[in-house]
């Protein structure tokens, strides 16, 4: 049995995926990297589908290889990864879509069998927790990576993580022997990946480890009120809300004076820098966020020896995920952020900032978020409304497989036959959106 596997994204082979092939251990399977020209050489098509703008993707690369779940004869299609806590428009292309942890069921998916986490066409369906992790290196780029825990112990109210999947923990023991593995592969650099790695049990050990070994740790994100626990030159941390108000609303409770007091530690520390996650658009913002984290912003810039720390802001724009406390919320897609953030910020002698600002401006355009919830609050629609924008020439996935806009005009022309954007960007009950076909009930 020949199996065709991709992961969309920067890697043909993710994580993820790589994982779900190394457990599957389909009886003589032989498995393949395709491409649209050799998809159909295959027997069964596998793949990853993480992001949202893999389910375009998908789409796109199926058309391109000429195969229609129509088609009689045409290889079996398998999809899984994360992004499938709303399987409903991933079905109008797969013979099966894997909802949850996919490594002990990649095999019984390929082989035509049945589970009760598989969606093939009407709900329900259960999603699936593998109840234990086990410890696994897939290198990339000269990087093993390696999955501390699954889950997250925080609730944030934004996060998928931490309401589909519960927290288990990787075996320390069994994380060192791998590490110890990693080392005589002449590998030097390894992620010890998580929501949150300081919440395991064992981080500070296995960092002892890996100094030891000789192995440098490159994953660098964690809550501002761990950062004690890391000591990264520029570690990454989740400030989220412009404002305390709007922080307290996601599960975040960081006020202004915590913010400047843990940059203040950071350069006692000898750090270099911080890199913090911002989310615009979160519900309820105003101006008097703005203004709040511009007074954080200067606040910082008063701090001794903030001269030569950098402050790197790094937004995002606010997406409602399914089976969270907020999947029902809307979002102001026409709502021009990538502007905002630019004239929030100034250029040149237009800078008030007396902090070292080396932001980042890469946020979504308007025409990304509605494509965005199209694909994440979608239904069976799904599947006419991507043919519709492609006919029309209104969107196009380019060749790093992530869709663009190719015209406002008519991708609004073509969402009015639908009720316009406001179908998947506006309030949404979430007890009869699409993704209440997935029962995430049941425990680990």
């Amino acid at each position: 049995m020949k199996v065709g596997y991709l992961t969309f994204g920067r890697d043909d082979l993710g994580y993820g995926l790589a994982l779900c092939l190394d457990r599957a251990g389909a009886a003589g399977a032989e498995f393949l990297r395709v491409t649209p020209a050799t998809a159909k050489l295959v027997d069964v098509l596998v793949f990853s589908v993480f992001w949202w703008e893999h389910v375009w993707a998908l789409a796109e690369f199926l058309r391109r290889a000429g195969i229609r779940k129509a088609d009689k004869q045409r290889p079996r299609i398998v999809v899984g990864g994360f992004n499938t806590f709303n399987p409903v428009p991933l079905a109008e292309y797969a013979d099966v879509v894997v909802c949850g942890d996919g490594e002990g069921l990649l095999a019984a998916a390929i082989l035509g069998e049945q589970d009760p986490a598989f969606f093939a066409d009407v709900g329900p369906v259960q999603w699936r927790n593998e109840p234990t992790v086990a410890p696994f290196a897939h290198v990339t780029n000269g990087i093993a990576r390696i999955e501390l825990a699954r889950g997250c112990k925080a609730r944030c109210r934004f996060c998928q993580v931490a309401h589909l999947k519960p927290y288990r923990e990787a075996d320390p023991g069994e994380v060192t022997g791998l590490l110890q593995s990693v080392r005589r592969s002449g590998i030097r650099r390894v992620s010890l990946f998580a929501p949150e790695p300081t919440m395991h049990r064992a981080d500070h050990e296995l960092t002892d480890a890996c100094k030891r070994l000789g192995l440098v740790r490159v994953d660098s994100d964690v809550r501002l009120d761990r950062l004690a626990r890391r000591q990264d030159a520029v570690p990454r941390v989740g400030i989220e809300g412009l404002s305390a108000r709007l922080r307290r609303s996601v599960g975040k409770p960081y006020s202004q004076a915590r913010i400047v007091d843990a940059v203040r530690q950071a350069i006692v520390d000898g750090r270099k820098g911080l890199f913090m996650y911002i989310i615009l658009d979160l519900p309820g913002e105003a101006t008097e966020d703005w203004d709040e984290f511009r007074g954080l912003l200067k606040e910082i810039g008063r701090i001794p020896g903030a001269d030569s720390f950098v402050i790197k802001p790094s937004p995002s724009v606010f997406m409602p995920g399914p089976h969270t406390p907020m999947a029902g919320q809307p979002i102001h897609w026409d709502r021009p952020y990538r502007a905002v953030w630019a004239e929030f910020f100034g250029r040149g002698a237009q800078r008030d900032w007396e902090a070292v600002m080396a932001e980042r401006s890469r946020v979504f355009a308007p025409e990304s978020r509605i494509l965005s919830m199209i694909a994440t609050r979608g239904g069976a629609e799904f599947y006419e409304v991507e043919r519709l924008l492609a006919y029309n020439k209104a969107i196009r996935v380019g060749s790093d497989w992530r869709p663009h806009c190719i015209s406002r005009q008519r991708l609004l022309a073509c969402l009015e036959r639908y009720g316009g954007p406001d179908r998947w960007c506006g309030p949404m009950d979430a007890t009869s959106a699409p993704w209440s076909v997935v029962d995430t009930s049941a425990p680990a």
